[in-house]
């Protein structure tokens, strides 16, 4: 008899509520190098910052506290704050969402069995292990006005409806678009991550919907995007949180010009540091970028909600 209540003991199955609390035990003693990392190296630099923030500090005397004045000066009289601000939400609003579409494009493409897939798969990553300079450069001659390849091969097109050709990062009102359009040559990484869930979804449910009937894109809609949800929001957040720090692509490209058009927070920010020496002033920014930045990361994480994970129970 107490033979039997061990067996049953032993053969009884983790609740759905301890499976979830080893999962998050493991998760911070995997995160714990990093955790401990960003409290030893990191603690004192945020910490510092933050009181260089209400300070007047030009890297060569010593700071001299001045209270809220920073932040009082950049939230109403610095225009080029706004500007800046401007620009990079404007960034994060067209980059985020196109990112995402187009990596789940490559996904869906590159998810079939087809002689030579894996050479496919690894040329459309392989732009994201390039140096971000050696691609700003590469651009730059690819959309170069008067002789790039990207206008040579338009130029039929602007034959055809008597059309100028694109300035690209040369136009103030297209220089956005471009660093934008730009950016999408990294989507084979987002691409990876996709591709991976999608290749965890249950064959099963796909032959279910061959028996009702249903065809390619009714399968996509009702069974693949859905399951595909945990990856997609966490490219999501990723690319909000990495959007509001794009500088490198405006500063090579086109010096955050023409007209300021790709003036970006982090290369004002930058500017502020390196060429106005207003260590004090470049720390309010940067504190103020981290609460714009949480403030909508926060907002982002209640859509949460729609996210559906395999597995999970109510």
């Amino acid at each position: 008899m107490v033979k039997n209540k061990k067996m049953k003991k032993q053969n009884k199955k983790p609740s759905i509520k301890g499976l979830r609390h080893e999962e998050k035990r493991l998760g911070y003693i995997f995160a714990s190098p990093w955790l401990i990392g960003l409290f030893v190296f990191g603690a004192f630099p945020l910490i510092f910052s933050l009181y260089l923030s209400f300070t007047q500090y030009d890297m060569v005397g010593a700071p001299r506290f001045i209270g809220f004045d920073n932040y009082r000066i950049l939230l109403t009289n610095d225009v080029l704050f706004w500007k800046s601000l401007f620009n990079t939400l404007y960034h994060v609003a067209i980059a985020v969402p196109l990112g995402i579409v187009v990596g789940v494009i490559l996904a869906l493409l590159l998810n079939t069995k087809i002689k030579g897939m894996g050479i496919y798969r690894t040329l459309y990553y392989l732009p994201n292990v390039v140096s971000i300079v050696a691609m700003s450069l590469l651009w730059m001659w690819l959309f170069q006005p008067s002789f790039g390849l990207v206008n040579q091969i338009l130029r039929p097109f602007y034959d055809l409806f008597n059309m100028e050709p694109l300035g690209w990062y040369k136009d103030a009102d297209i220089s956005k678009l471009t660093l934008i359009i730009m950016g999408l040559w990294t989507a084979g990484g987002s691409m990876v991550i996709y591709l991976a869930q999608m290749q965890d979804i249950p064959g099963e449910l796909y032959e279910a919907a061959d028996i009702d009937g249903a065809n390619w894109f009714q399968k996509i809609i009702k069974i693949t995007l859905p399951l595909m949800t945990p990856s997609i929001f966490f490219n999501f957040i990723m690319g909000l949180i990495g959007g509001f720090q794009v500088f490198t692509t405006a500063y090579i490209m086109t010096g955050g010009g023409p007209s300021r058009s790709t003036y970006y927070y982090s290369y004002y920010l930058f500017d502020k540091m390196i060429a106005d020496n207003a260590m004090g002033s470049a720390s309010a920014m940067a504190w103020i970028l981290m609460v714009i930045t949480l403030v909508i990361t926060m907002l982002a994480l209640m859509l949460n909600k729609y996210v559906f994970y395999m597995g999970e129970q109510d």
